[in-house]
């Protein structure tokens, strides 16, 4: 037991000397002298410039109102090509009404006719 203590010891103090001399700014063989780096000002970059903001004239105004019109109303248009809308036979309903015979025909309250 005495023996494990004194190995692990012994190397536990081997490795912490490698890693302090491994760290150490002098150069070796392994890494020989390091170039530092020097920043230069031909490499800056450019500074960058800011957008100039838009001048909201009354002309502006007016194109935007226009542009919003035309979204809203291909909005409606899209809403209305549906089935329900477009298509006679569905009388309002969002399912095209069952057909039924004419003794079993039903008053429909969203549209008021018998089907």
């Amino acid at each position: 037991m005495e023996r494990i203590r004194l190995f692990c010891l012994i190397g536990f103090i081997l490795m912490a000397s490698g890693v302090a001399f491994a760290q150490s700014g002098v150069p070796n063989s392994r890494e020989p002298g390091k170039k530092q780096s020097v920043h230069s000002p031909r490499h800056a970059k450019a500074a960058k410039r800011k957008k100039q903001k838009v001048q909201h004239t009354a002309q502006y105004e007016f194109y935007k109102r226009v542009e919003e019109a035309a979204k809203e109303k291909q909005r409606i248009l899209k809403y209305l090509s549906r089935p329900q809308f477009a298509d006679h036979r569905h009388f309002g309903h969002k399912k095209l009404p069952k057909r039924r015979s004419p003794n079993k025909m039903r008053y429909c309250n969203e549209c008021g006719i018998r089907h």
